[in-house]
């Protein structure tokens, strides 16, 4: 990958090569883990070329190649009859947002709510996994902190969330703490304010 990265950094230097809009002031022009490759360029036929011809040379030197049936190129403002010679070049289909890398789902724009169903899906997982135990309240709100704020606070440090699955977050954390049948929760010992508040612990030692 150091190769790769030097061959595309070389190609990146000559002359008609156009860096990504978002990536020209750190010259960025790929991301790589393991075996997970972003390729960044401007969306026009001289820069994916130079691309193609700095992928093609590390592959032919190291023997290793890109499966092309997993593999996608993405355009952000390409007119069509450009895209039409950058697939043909690049022989891969062109994929759409969003676009799932390293286990998170990135696009052009802000996050939507209809985005962002893998948050929800994990907190509703987990509450399937709890609803059959039997839970004391303090049991309950330990795992909303640690597990179920978790899960949110991680995906908040990502992205901007829309206000209404942060509301949806809150109102599963708080169903499963007091509990629900239907539209009717059981009596709220404490505000919710209060159960999500931060907390200081002390450890005295004597």
């Amino acid at each position: 990958m150091e190769y790769l990265t030097r061959l595309l950094a070389h190609n990146a230097g000559k002359k008609g090569f156009g860096f990504h809009p978002l990536c020209k002031h750190l010259r960025l022009t790929n991301l790589c883990f393991a075996d997970d490759l972003i390729i960044f360029c401007k969306g026009n036929f001289n820069s994916v070329r130079y691309i193609h011809d700095a992928f093609k040379r590390f592959c032919d030197s190291s023997g290793l190649s890109a499966n092309k049936t997993k593999s996608n190129v993405f355009f952000g403002g390409v007119k069509d009859e450009a895209k039409l010679k950058i697939l043909d070049l690049m022989q891969m289909d062109e994929g759409t947002f969003p676009l799932k890398y390293l286990g998170v789902h990135l696009r052009p724009t802000k996050w939507k709510a209809a985005d962002c169903g893998v948050i929800l899906d994990k907190l509703h997982k987990n509450l399937n996994c709890w609803a059959s135990r039997n839970l004391s309240f303090a049991g309950r709100a330990q795992l909303i902190h640690s597990v179920l704020l978790g899960i949110r606070n991680f995906w908040m440090g990502i992205f901007i969330l829309p206000s209404k699955v942060t509301a949806a977050i809150d109102k599963c954390c708080r169903d499963f703490l007091w509990g629900s049948r239907g539209n009717r929760s059981k009596l709220h010992l404490p505000s919710w304010e209060k159960v999500s508040s931060e907390k200081v612990g002390w450890n005295w030692l004597s």
